[in-house]
């Protein structure tokens, strides 16, 4: 059973994790679309001379970039949620029932990994070199943070409980 309220627990933390971001960028909207216009444009990038994208200038590209984050970030905490309140209805149910109760979990978990792997680590540091620009090393560093923490999450979630002893 504590295996169960543990996961229950991870599936909760993911959950307010991508939820809370999502509501922080959404009340500071103009500072994080400043923040994706600033990687995009990729100024003060220290790094590599030629660029696998080419900067980009557009406000409107901005926009929908932080849409994206923002839409991908809610989604990955409302499925979390959701997976940890049918995990909570089932904490007492057989095996069976819980593992199919942690499926929204599961696929919440998955996609906040996308998010801040491939979004951030992938795309954002790989293909626009945001990690190489002046002051976005933070922004890296807890992508990279929270891609590890829900990825972890999500292998836990995704283990069979343990089998009840009979004695």
């Amino acid at each position: 059973m504590e295996q169960r309220h543990i996961k229950l627990g991870l599936a909760l933390t993911v959950g307010l994790l991508a939820g809370l971001w999502s509501i922080n960028n959404l009340l500071n909207w103009e500072t994080a679309q400043g923040a994706v216009a600033y990687a995009l444009s990729q100024d003060l990038q220290s790094g590599y001379r030629v660029h696998i994208v080419p900067p980009i200038k557009s406000s409107f590209a901005a926009t929908i970039g932080l849409l994206l984050i923002v839409l991908t970030e809610a989604m990955a905490g409302l499925l979390a949620l959701l997976g940890a309140w049918r995990m909570w209805s089932q904490r007492r149910a057989e095996p069976v029932a819980f593992a199919a109760a942690k499926r929204l979990a599961i696929l919440g978990s998955g996609i906040a990994v996308l998010n801040w792997f491939l979004g951030f680590g992938v795309i954002g540091g790989t293909a626009i070199m945001m990690g190489q620009a002046e002051g976005m090393e933070g922004a890296m560093r807890g992508a990279a943070a929270m891609a590890m923490q829900c990825f972890l999450t999500l292998i836990y979630l995704s283990l069979p409980e343990p089998q009840r002893s009979a004695g």
